[in-house]
């Protein structure tokens, strides 16, 4: 409940600061000018984006434990919505639960598992944005994008030593250990890598399925962009799709950051920093934008959340006290 709190004060603080830097009245006009009719695949494709990673998320259990299609993809919905309202991680936890008490998964591997097909995420985020940064033009100089190189570099090669070179892995993890000092330390560290590399394990994987999870995912992301792209056009302005594409890229970054619940503040901060300070989209029409997304975000995952949870059979009071309790 504090990081709630300390979450909120945060959300009410980038709500103030965003509203110095756009024009509130001009932001309701453009509202009140929405073409209803482009909410349609509005609505399509946020249901296409969960759909398509409840598909990884099977291609990525599947070595573990065959789960149907269907309720992954309400699982899903159901993690999306309490992400939304308590977003402390407490869907991707709520999913590892779910996993552990439906279908007997271990409780820490489930929910490291979760976190793990998330990371597949964060890959193909930094691995997309440093091909886009160079067909999309932005404000970002070069140092971003060296930046943004460097982190994806990292990152894969310690997956790849974690899944494919397991000895050197597990050669360099005793290194670290050495430099350890305190026993009890050490003790706690050879769980910790241990568990890590077992968990990582899951990747170890035929190419087959790696590509097509890979492929997935930059698929999942094509629904995100479009997903910005028809509220533009709901909003009368034409963006350009790669534009868009980029930009959720660099919003699912954000993520990372603490958010209020809903994401007060944070959607309309981060949305204003991307389509106009790195895009140079006029501030009062993207921070439209942001909010009409916002609100067909909140009522869409809120109804798909409910559909889920009903669908799935989820005591939601049970898995959110569980989930919150390992946040």
């Amino acid at each position: 409940m504090f990081k709630i709190l300390i979450n909120t004060l945060l959300g009410l603080f980038l709500i103030f600061i965003w509203s110095w830097f756009v024009d509130i009245n001009q932001i309701i006009l453009n509202l009140r000018e929405v073409n209803l009719i482009y909410l349609g695949p509005i609505f399509l494709f946020f249901l296409l984006s969960p759909v398509l990673r409840a598909f990884r998320l099977k291609i990525f259990l599947n070595e573990v434990k065959k789960i149907k299609f269907l309720d992954l993809v309400f699982l899903n919905g159901a993690a999306m919505m309490l992400n939304f309202f308590i977003p402390i991680r407490a869907g991707e936890i709520a999913k590892g639960i779910y996993l552990n008490t439906r279908h007997g998964l271990p409780l820490g591997k489930s929910v490291i598992w979760i976190f793990i097909d998330r990371f597949v995420d964060f890959l193909a985020v930094l691995a997309l944005a440093s091909v886009l940064f160079f067909f999309v033009p932005t404000a970002l100089n070069i140092a971003f994008i060296i930046i943004i190189t460097i982190i994806l570099t990292v990152a894969l090669s310690l997956t790849y030593l974690l899944v494919f070179r397991i000895n050197f892995a597990k050669k360099l993890l005793n290194f670290l250990r050495s430099l350890l000092i305190v026993n009890y330390i050490k003790i706690y560290f050879d769980k910790f890598s241990n568990f890590i590399l077992e968990s990582f394990s899951i990747l170890r994987r035929h190419p087959r399925d790696l590509s097509l999870m890979i492929l997935i995912t930059v698929l999942a992301y094509c629904a995100d962009a479009a997903i910005w792209y028809f509220s533009f056009m709901a909003l009368g302005v034409r963006q350009d799709f790669l534009k868009m594409y980029l930009g959720q890229l660099l919003s699912a970054l954000t993520y990372l950051i603490p958010a209020a619940p809903g994401y007060i503040g944070s959607a309309e901060a981060s949305g204003l920093l991307i389509l106009s300070g790195i895009f140079g989209i006029g501030a009062n029409i993207a921070s439209a934008m942001i909010v009409l997304f916002h609100i067909v975000a909140a009522v869409f995952v809120l109804i798909f959340g409910l559909i889920s949870v009903y669908s799935l059979k989820i005591d939601l009071g049970v898995i959110l006290k569980k989930a919150l309790n390992r946040v």
